[in-house]
């Protein structure tokens, strides 16, 4: 690789011993690439520090006790645990005493410690062409296809990379490989978030690690319909970018980059199987209704109080509503939480069900006192968290809208979406 003198200043060590570990991770990462060189990056979007794992903490302690300093704005993704809200989950408190520390490290690094998988929703918004990393593969997605900027799927180089402002300029970097490989004709009427998932989970499973052209949705969707979109494709496939010509940059709407590409065509009986796929023929009963996967928006969480208010969860039930710290907050000063809050509903930041002390596939330290409780069903109106909590927490899912989701909760019956 060609270093500027800069770099090599790093690998050197003569910027101290962190920025050696993490140039020495970036340079072996090119390599591997074939990249020819190092670009300046923007933003980093990085790894929590998962309470889970004791060595997780330790490692991002360790950087932050050995001068570790982001060279860029830099967010955190989600935890193990509610940090501020926890007996809502019904989290250890061991568990969360180790996440605190985490977050005490990510401070010193000076990352911005907001614990979500929707970082964009909390300010951070990287702009057209700006170079960046992220070890949460919705924001990679989101980040290329609407607001048009370049990113990997990052992992803990997303760390790294955030040390040093520095990345090898390979993948999604580089204009050539940013062209679409398959055009994908949506013929079904997709409607809300719910719909966008299951659609780019339809999506996703055909094109595997491709970047799909999207057309006939028949109308622009929202922010949050594009989110949801972009999480669906990266669940079931390696998806990293789509393109929707009129929203994607450079795209324009009368783009003809489509012209002679393999089709795929999901029409309203492709829509129907996700949600089919996803609601467990065993499940008996159900214990929670989550909303909020990815964590939901301020304009997500101004639907579910319009959905909830004079309306009160089922005694037999919980409804959990995953958001970000700051949303939360925003949400608060709107008068939008003390709604939903009104209704039972627990409005939890920070962390998620499959990301919690639900998840089954993780080692804990054994002296954390962590217990998965014995789950019959979680409903749920996200094809990505219905993928996930089987998955992660090996419980089964009822996959429904958002709207359904909330009647679930209410009434205390499962309400489909078909």
């Amino acid at each position: 690789m060609r270093l500027t003198d800069k770099d090599r200043s790093m690998l050197d060590g003569a910027q101290g011993p962190v920025r050696r570990e993490a140039m020495e991770a970036l340079v072996q990462l090119g390599e591997a690439f074939d990249a020819e060189a190092m670009v300046d990056i923007g933003y980093a979007h990085v790894h929590a520090g998962m309470a889970m794992y004791l060595g997780d903490v330790e490692l991002v302690e360790r950087l932050a006790h050995d001068g570790a300093r982001m060279a860029v704005p830099a967010s955190s993704n989600i935890a193990n645990a509610d940090m501020s809200h926890w007996p809502a989950t019904g989290a250890p408190e061991k568990l969360v005493t180790l996440q605190r520390r985490a977050e005490a490290a990510h401070r010193a690094m000076g990352s911005s410690p907001c614990f979500t998988c929707t970082p964009y929703w909390a300010g951070h918004w990287p702009t057209w062409n700006t170079h960046m990393v992220s070890i949460e593969s919705g924001v990679t997605v989101f980040c290329n296809s609407v607001l048009g900027a370049r990113s990997n799927r990052d992992g803990f180089f997303a760390v790294y990379a955030g040390l040093t402002g520095r990345y090898p300029n390979f993948g999604l970097h580089l204009d050539a490989n940013r062209r679409p490989t398959h055009r994908v004709v949506v013929e079904a009427g997709a409607r809300g978030t719910s719909d966008h998932t299951a659609l780019g989970y339809a999506v996703g499973r055909q094109v595997t690690n491709g970047i799909p052209l999207v057309s006939g949705l028949g109308r622009r969707p929202d922010l949050d319909e594009l989110d949801a979109l972009g999480v669906g494709m990266a669940t079931s496939g390696g998806v990293a970018m789509f393109v929707l010509p009129g929203v994607t940059p450079p795209y324009g709407e009368d783009d003809e980059c489509g012209t002679g590409l393999p089709e795929i065509h999901v029409d309203d009986a492709g829509l129907r199987a996700v949600y089919e796929e996803m609601c467990s023929p065993d499940a008996a009963g159900f214990d929670i209704v989550h909303l909020g996967c990815p964590h939901a928006s301020f304009e997500e969480m101004k639907h579910y109080a319009t959905l909830l208010e004079g309306r009160r969860v089922h005694d037999g039930a919980q409804l959990w509503v995953t958001t970000s710290r700051t949303v939360r907050e925003m949400s608060r000063d709107a008068g939008i939480l003390r709604t939903i809050e009104a209704s039972g509903a627990r409005v939890i930041s920070d962390t998620c069900p499959i990301s919690c002390h639900f998840a089954r596939t993780c080692s804990p330290d054994p002296g954390l006192g962590v217990t998965p409780p014995e789950l019959s069903a979680i409903v749920v109106d996200s094809a990505k968290q219905a993928r996930y909590v089987r998955d992660m927490v090996h419980c089964p899912t009822l996959f429904t809208s958002t709207e359904n989701a909330v009647a679930t909760a209410v009434s205390g019956r499962f309400v489909p979406r078909w």
